[in-house]
């Protein structure tokens, strides 16, 4: 598929150019400059055309700091890698120094360079349009991401950049189905800052694809990786780390934290990373059981495993911490590893694919039911106001999580804590641990009643 590299200085308007082409809301938008530091892939749509479309960081040479050459790295390899590049200058700002050397590099590129004049609207970008010629590209679009317009010059450029057989691939449609059957795990790297989460990622990909630093808070968007391990399509997610409700006061922070939180929202599996070194703190635990709560499949990774010294006391402590935290899950999966060196990472991988498994477990009715006619005559639900409280069956109505319903005379007078029993029954009877199950009480339909 085609590949459009979005590349200018920080603040010009790529990111909300982005989001408006992917038409999600992926990468963040906001007034600080150099919110974005990573390659940020996105399936992009204009008119007809289909292409994926890459974000980068704000091109800055006066910056010489490790994570700012990483930043510029990661601009490069995102330029090599694209088929087209689309060059964004603020048109109210005007041409700046920085920009009339950088787009002497893309002239010697062998590739089609489109010069963007974005915040065009109105007559503010007249200075830009001015000076723009100076700059030697052939393709210039006055635009404005924020309003949409020249949305329809840039189709005609992009168009006019492609043959006619290069159009028609890329027009062509996948098959929905085999897309759905075929869709990759969504794993989601979640934790506090500075646990190493960029760390991991880049070493189980094999390569420096997300920006990392010994300072807390590097990694800002969300970044999504396509990869694959052992035949199956896993599609990692690298996060901002969460900190302390009380402490994200600034609004780039919130955007941070709410990017993060879509993550869990949308993955399958969430990769809950914590500073082995401490062991489990209040905020790890919040992040546990929000995770949870979201149905999402659970892991630990005490990363900096090669650092602990009394690595039987953090064990325990940590198993510990979990039985009375999270004691909903049995069995909670807990890998020690060490993301720098690469400990542990397999053991990782595998217990993914292990917990994605299990989410998308089905047992059939007879099954449950055989299992339920036992558990409630020796356990039965407690009575309400002397009177008995039927469960009539069980079924199994949805996955990731597998959730239940029981059918029952009373389901609203059913106790929290004999819902609670009968999950824990379930994981122990069908091996579903480390699961948030979910279980629903409901009325069950006397047949002799016609509707």
């Amino acid at each position: 598929m085609l590949k459009i590299a979005l590349v200018g200085r920080p603040n010009v308007g790529k990111s909300t150019l982005f989001n408006r082409l992917v038409r999600l809301n992926k990468a963040i938008v906001n007034n600080i400059p150099g919110v974005t530091r990573d390659r940020k892939y996105g399936q992009a749509s204009l008119v007809d055309l289909n292409f994926t479309l890459i974000d980068t960081a704000g091109i800055d040479e006066t910056l010489a700091g490790k994570t700012d050459t990483e930043i510029r790295h990661q601009t490069e390899l995102a330029i090599e890698d694209s088929d087209i590049i689309i060059f964004v200058i603020d048109a109210r700002a005007g041409v700046l120094p920085v920009e009339k050397t950088f787009s002497k590099k893309l002239i010697k590129l062998n590739k089609p360079v489109i010069l963007l004049l974005n915040k065009s609207e109105g007559s503010g970008g007249l200075v830009g349009l001015s000076e723009s010629a100076s700059l030697g590209f052939s393709s210039i679009i006055p635009f404005s991401a924020e309003h949409g317009e020249g949305l329809t010059d840039l189709y005609d450029v992009l168009r006019s950049n492609l043959e006619k057989d290069e159009i028609n691939f890329l027009n062509k449609k996948d098959d929905v189905n085999k897309q759905e059957k075929n869709s990759p795990v969504r794993v989601g790297f979640i934790g506090r800052p500075n646990t190493g989460k960029s760390t991991l990622v880049n070493n189980i990909i094999g390569q420096n694809r997300v920006v990392t630093g010994s300072e807390a808070g590097v990694t800002r968007d969300s970044i999504e990786i396509l990869w694959s391990y052992n035949n199956r399509s896993i599609c990692i997610v690298d996060t901002a780390g969460l900190r302390k409700k009380s402490k994200i006061v600034k609004p780039l922070e919130i955007e941070m934290v709410s990017d993060t939180l879509k993550t869990v929202k949308y993955s399958n599996v969430c990769v809950l990373l914590v500073d082995g070194t401490k062991g489990l703190d209040k905020q790890d635990l919040t992040i546990a059981r929000m995770i949870a709560g979201e149905g999402r499949g659970l892991i630990i990774a005490a990363n900096m495993w090669d650092k602990v010294d009394n690595k039987t006391k953090v064990k325990d402590m940590i198993y510990h911490q979990l039985q009375i935290s999270l004691s909903q899950i049995k069995k909670i999966p807990v890998v020690f590893m060490s993301g720098l060196y690469g400990h542990g990472v397999e053991s990782l991988l595998d217990m993914i694919l292990e917990v994605e498994k299990k989410l998308n477990f089905r047992i059939s009715t007879g099954k449950l039911n055989r299992w339920l006619t036992p558990i409630i005559e020796s356990n039965p639900p407690p009575l309400y106001k002397g009177r008995k409280n039927s469960i009539r069956y069980i079924t199994q109505v949805n996955v990731r999580p597998p959730t239940f319903a029981i059918f029952m005379s009373s389901p609203e007078n059913l106790p929290t804590s004999y819902k609670r029993f009968l999950i824990s029954s379930l994981m122990e009877s069908f091996g579903l641990f480390g699961l948030p199950l979910r279980l629903m009480a409901r009325k069950g339909k006397n047949p002799y009643i016609e509707t």
